[in-house]
């Protein structure tokens, strides 16, 4: 669970590393500059979502958003949100 853009960031380099790409390499997957990659990898808060999402994919990741347990009400926002039964 990550809780700040810089402990993503974080991940998504150690992933990378781990599977022995540069960072050209994965933004070059992903679709993305190798620029914004840093940014990314470093925790800029205002990186664009879907560049996010592209980045996780090319590692073979998704992203889910879970609740957190603080808000009883997020199960109900879920199913509104989603359909279906919250988890």
């Amino acid at each position: 669970m990550f809780k700040s853009a810089r402990e993503l960031g974080g991940y998504v380099r150690e992933l990378r590393l781990e599977r022995e790409l540069t960072q050209a390499e994965l933004a070059e997957r992903a679709g993305v500059s190798r620029e914004w990659l840093v940014a990314f990898e470093k925790g800029k808060p205002n990186v664009d979502l879907a560049r996010v999402l592209d980045v996780v994919g090319a590692l073979g990741m998704t992203l889910d958003v879970v609740p957190d347990g603080r808000d009883g009400g997020n199960d109900d926002l879920l199913r509104r949100l989603f359909g279906g039964e919250a988890e």
